[in-house]
């Protein structure tokens, strides 16, 4: 999981290191990237990724599954301190025709983080 103000570099780094076991080399060929930008992104040089199908690609290669927390903490570290919204909620507010409706209204109604956390529980246990 990640620790508070961890950024996207950092997160990769470790993942890369300690999970998966790649070298910098072998991983940025993997991933079709320059070592040296790899590189350059993990110690914060440059930033991070925007795109969905970039950060994807990272996280197949790191052997994130769909569901594992760490891929979403990757997509929003990833948009944190470059004023933009994560690609993978970006890509589902241009996919689903409701997604703005609902942001629109739980802006509305200024929920704190507390209840947007339980109104994300509810929609997944029910639907």
């Amino acid at each position: 999981m990640k620790t508070e103000g961890e950024s996207f570099g950092v997160m990769l780094k470790k993942l890369r290191l300690e999970e998966a076991n790649i070298g910098l080399r072998v991983f940025a060929d993997m991933i079709n990237m320059k070592p040296s930008n790899l590189s350059n992104i993990e110690r914060s040089k440059i930033a991070p990724p925007a795109n969905r199908k970039t950060i994807d690609l990272i996280c197949d290669t790191l052997g994130l599954s769909k569901t594992d927390q760490r891929r979403t903490e990757l997509f929003d570290a990833a948009a944190e301190g470059q004023n933009r919204v994560p690609a993978d909620v970006a890509d589902a507010v241009k996919q689903q025709p409701g997604v703005p409706v609902l942001v629109r209204t739980v802006a509305n109604k200024q929920l704190s983080e507390e209840k947007l956390k339980e109104l994300a529980e509810y929609i997944k246990k029910y639907y």
